[in-house]
């Protein structure tokens, strides 16, 4: 029971980097040759639209109502890897570099029995945390004078080219700021088939090659869905500040029916 649960999950994740769909916006280009358009400015902090129905599910469907607890905060950082390269003897780090420019909320299900059709519950927008724009604008142009000639040693010639000088024209990534931290709705809700799902949530992160990651993840195995009936799935998005985030799926069960009032005692 517990290798095939483990195997839908993994079904489930692989799933989700996919291409995000046509409707929201699409990622930068992964070799920039031109300026991006300035992001506008944000009046207030970017906030995921939540996904609420009609109070009755979908006839022969159930309702998950997905309850989403904690502060509702996420953030992310210029550079949020999960694997970082090893540093190099006798190098300095650069610091706030950027290799975030972008991230997204997904969730998703897997009915149990059916693990080759993964079923995509939701996609929030992209939010672009950076762009590509020309040095100058950003007051780095750092071109060097023409190199005199010199002659150097066998050593020499054998070590790593030196990186190239920033030009005026050389196109350098922008972070923007008010982008990195994006709130949750506290509810969402979802019509499935009866039966039961392994159902996920991850926020992925856009690389500056244009490539999708998850970032955090959370999962829940065995969420129970009935015809007419209403599951209650409690979750947690909490940003703790630093790199503490909590992205979890705690507990999920079908809600009791209601009842109607008994009737009154006749005289």
């Amino acid at each position: 029971m517990i290798v095939g649960a483990l195997s839908i999950l993994l079904a489930g994740l692989v799933f989700a980097p996919a291409a995000p769909a046509s409707n929201t916006t699409q990622p930068p280009p992964a070799s920039p040759r031109v300026e991006e358009a300035p992001v506008p400015p944000l009046e207030r902090p970017p906030e995921i639209p939540p996904q609420l129905l009609q109070p009755a599910p979908t006839p022969g469907k159930g309702r998950v109502a997905f309850v989403i607890g904690g502060n509702r905060r996420w953030c992310t950082y210029p550079d949020d890897r999960l694997v970082r390269p090893p540093k190099k003897p006798g190098t300095f780090e650069k610091r706030n570099e950027v290799f975030t420019f972008g991230y997204q909320f997904t969730m998703s299900a897997v009915k149990r029995g059916q693990a080759d059709v993964p079923l995509m519950l939701y996609e929030s927008p992209i939010y672009h945390t950076a762009s590509w724009i020309p040095a100058f604008k950003l007051g780095q142009d750092q071109k060097s004078a023409p190199a005199r000639p010199t002659i150097a040693s066998e050593r020499e010639r054998r070590k790593k080219p030196k990186e190239k000088p920033v030009g005026p024209d050389t196109l350098v990534p922008l972070w923007h700021e008010p982008y990195r931290c994006v709130t949750m709705p506290e509810r969402m809700d979802f019509d499935l088939d009866p039966g039961s799902y392994d159902i996920y949530m991850a926020f992925d992160l856009l690389s500056r090659d244009n490539a999708w990651v998850h970032r955090t993840t959370g999962f829940l195995t065995d969420v129970p869905v009935e015809a007419g009936r209403r599951t209650r799935l409690d979750g947690l998005v909490n940003f703790k500040g630093g790199s503490q985030r909590q992205v979890e799926l705690q507990s999920s069960a079908i809600e009791p029916e209601a009842t109607a009032s008994p009737a009154a005692p006749e005289p």
